[in-house]
């Protein structure tokens, strides 16, 4: 058990780190302000419910203090800093929609062009059939 417990708080440690350096990969970064890290957070990025880590385990109490710290450190910034930021992640969600409006038209495009070589190949086949069905016609006259 005790392995899983550090197994666990070595998630939270790699989540808080990514969470700390802009890169989430289980939360959105809209799912969170960079400049307000909370240990729900980490728990979320890592995998685990929001209530994961506790001042009560003796084990947690390090990375608490260093989100604590992460934070402090982080109030110093000025308003400026944090409106810079918003904008940054509203950019980055804009580019994102886009990604994803144009992975929709590339699967759509995809999609019409499998049923063009469909068709393609249905017309080949009668063409075939009918040069096939013409040749013979000759053949008897």
């Amino acid at each position: 058990m005790d392995n899983n417990l550090n197994e666990g708080l070595l998630l939270c440690e790699q989540a808080f780190e990514r969470l700390s350096a802009g890169k989430p990969q289980k939360l959105l970064i809209t799912d969170y302000k960079i400049y307000r890290i909370t240990a729900a957070i980490v728990s979320k990025e890592a995998g685990f419910d929001a209530g994961y880590l506790k001042k009560s385990r003796v084990n947690h109490r390090q990375l608490l203090l260093e989100i604590s710290q992460f934070n402090a450190n982080q109030q110093t910034c000025t308003g400026r800093d944090k409106k810079q930021i918003l904008d940054l992640s509203g950019q980055l969600e804009n580019k994102k929609k886009q990604v994803g409006n144009f992975e929709n038209l590339y699967t759509e495009t995809l999609a019409r062009e499998l049923i063009l070589l469909v068709k393609v190949a249905e017309l080949k086949s009668k063409i075939r059939t009918l040069e096939s069905n013409n040749l013979e016609q000759i053949k008897r006259i």
